[in-house]
This record gives C-alpha cells, sequence and structure tokens, in this order.
C-alpha cells in the first residue's frame, strides 16, 4: 500500500540574494528564502495536489527550521527529517545579471548537515510506500556517504514497481565534468525517466546533436525507457519509448531563473503519477513557464493556475 506519491531525498539550504540587480558587495539587504532541488520538486509535486515526501539531515536550529516550516507550510511531508545537534544548514549567495554581466552562485555548504547522509541515516523501507522516487545529480556530489545513499536507495527500488525519475542537474562548483561522468554513469543505468539538458549531456557526457539525438544517445547510453531533454529557450524534446515528442515553450517575461528546472521535473512527474507521459510533458513546461515568473525557489502557483496555462495557454488578461 502506497503511504506517499512522491519520496525525494536532498540537501535543502537558504538563499539570500541580492536584490533585483544590485552587487553582492553593495546590498544593503539579503532577501531570503528556502532553496534546494529536490525539496523544490516535492513543494511543486505537493501544490499539484499529490502526496510528497523529502528526507533529509538538518541542524536543530532556527535555519534548519525555517526550512521545515516553509516546505511543510506549501504541504510537504517532512516527518522522515533526521535532526541533529552538529554540523550546519548550508546557505548560497545569489547576485543577479544584467547582460553581459552572468548571474553569480556562491556556496556556502561545506560540512553542512545534508552532507553528511549516508544510508544509515534514514529508515529506508519507507521507499517501498512510494510510487516515485526522484533523485538529482547534486546529492551524490555532496560526499561520499551521500553517494552510497543514492546508490543504496537505486538498488532498493530494483524492479519493485517504483519509478525514478533522475535529473542530472551538474553544478560545476560541487564537482569535474569528467568526475561526474565517472560516479553518475553507473547510477543512471536502470533510472526510467532521465532528465539531462543539452548544456549538461555535452559538459558531462560530451553527447552532442539536436535535442532529439542527445536524448536518443542518452537513451542507448543509459538504457532508460524515458528520457526528458528541457530547451534553453523553453520547451523539451522526449524521447517516450521510441516515440519522439516535443513541446513547445511559452513567452516567459523573466523574474528570476532559479527552480524552473525543478518545476518541469516535478510536472514530469506529476504525469507519472497520472499515467499519462505526455501531460506531464506539458505540465512541465507550463510548470517552469510559471515558475521563472516569481522570485524565489519554490514553486507557490496552484493546480488550477498550471491548468490554466496548459488549457488556455499564456494570456495578459486581467483575472477577476
Amino acid at each position: 500500500m502506497t503511504t506517499c506519491d512522491l519520496i525525494t531525498v536532498g540537501e535543502s539550504m537558504l538563499r539570500l540574494s541580492a536584490p533585483a540587480v544590485e552587487l553582492l558587495i553593495d546590498a544593503p539587504h539579503l532577501d531570503v528564502h528556502v532553496a534546494g532541488a529536490e525539496s523544490n520538486v516535492a513543494v511543486a509535486v505537493a501544490q499539484m495536489g499529490y502526496r510528497s515526501r523529502w528526507l533529509s539531515r538538518l541542524t536543530d536550529n532556527p535555519a534548519g527550521r525555517r526550512i521545515v516550516r516553509e516546505l511543510s507550510g506549501h504541504g510537504v511531508d517532512c516527518s522522515g527529517v533526521v535532526w541533529t545537534d552538529e554540523d550546519r544548514v548550508g546557505t548560497y549567495y545569489l547576485e543577479f545579471g544584467v547582460p553581459p554581466r552572468p548571474t553569480r552562485v556562491i556556496y556556502d555548504r561545506a560540512h553542512s548537515a545534508a552532507s553528511r547522509m549516508g544510508p544509515q541515516t534514514f529508515d529506508l523501507a519507507q521507499i517501498a510506500g512510494a510510487r516515485v522516487l526522484h533523485l538529482t545529480g547534486i546529492t551524490p556530489a555532496l560526499s561520499q556517504s551521500c553517494y552510497d545513499l543514492v546508490k543504496d536507495l537505486l538498488d532498493r527500488v530494483g524492479w519493485a514497481g517504483i519509478r525514478v525519475v533522475f535529473d542530472v542537474n551538474y553544478r560545476a562548483l560541487l564537482w569535474s565534468p569528467e568526475e561526474c561522468a565517472a560516479r553518475l554513469s553507473p547510477l543512471l543505468k536502470g533510472v526510467h525517466v532521465l532528465i539531462c539538458g543539452q548544456r549538461d549531456a555535452e559538459t558531462v557526457f560530451g553527447l552532442r546533436g539536436s535535442a532529439e539525438e542527445v536524448a536518443r544517445a542518452l537513451r542507448d547510453r543509459f538504457g532508460a525507457a524515458q528520457v526528458v531533454v528541457p530547451l534553453p529557450e523553453g520547451g523539451m524534446v522526449a524521447l517516450d519509448g521510441d516515440l519522439v515528442r516535443t513541446v513547445e515553450g511559452y513567452p516567459v517575461q523573466v523574474v528570476d531563473r532559479i527552480g524552473a528546472g525543478d518545476a518541469l521535473a516535478a510536472g514530469v512527474i506529476c504525469g507519472l503519477l497520472e499515467g499519462d507521459f505526455a501531460r506531464g510533458l506539458r505540465y512541465g513546461v507550463a510548470m517552469s513557464a510559471l515558475q521563472l515568473t516569481a522570485h524565489g525557489d519554490l514553486f507557490r502557483f496552484s493546480r488550477a493556475d498550471v491548468l490554466r496555462l496548459v488549457e488556455e495557454g499564456a494570456s495578459t488578461r486581467l483575472l477577476r
């Protein structure tokens, strides 16, 4: 019997961002948001009406409690969080860029409580009660014990009817492309749905070509039944077995790019939960577009917002 629709595991941090186009070195104050790829996905799936559970290890202090309070407030089951009086909560600093200046991220997450997660941290038997397990390439980059945790999770899932969605989500500040490829490749063999952008596919795995060519190359290398390649300009190309599916993006006025990829992954997961992969792709593109229009990493839109965009398209009309 299922106890939740989605289980995901990873680190959530506090994001400290300079307002608008301010430089960090000059910013008179910093905006605080809760941020983490896996918890972002858990929130977005919960916003769509599904039961999501997020596993992590947090320091029992105001920073850790803020993270859980905010995620729980968005409907995420945080009962599996392991608390410690040791270590620290990770943070990162964000400076929004304006062309030609890039947006810049500065991590301060070394020796965090989450980096010390391992196979013994959680009761992994709870995985059997989920319909979908979501993982990213960020968690195994944090430490050897985190890598072992992800490997153990994948070993336990096997072919027990639990769908594994894995987002490569390469972070150059955490490891090199060569290390990422060598460490992730064994983990990716056997995942059901693989998400990997063209840039990550080229940087990490040396795969070049059109989005469709990259999707086929990823499928051939790792054997995923479904492969999703998000497009830089919005939209995506996906392989569903041998069927190629393309979903166009929406015109978007970008406010904040962080979290858009996680919203896309959440949409794909919602499609799996509904037994309709193609609809999940449309959810993902719509949810990613909506996320781009709001500050912060967490998806705060409702299922009705997503369905309105999927069914009616982009609109500038006033809703009363």
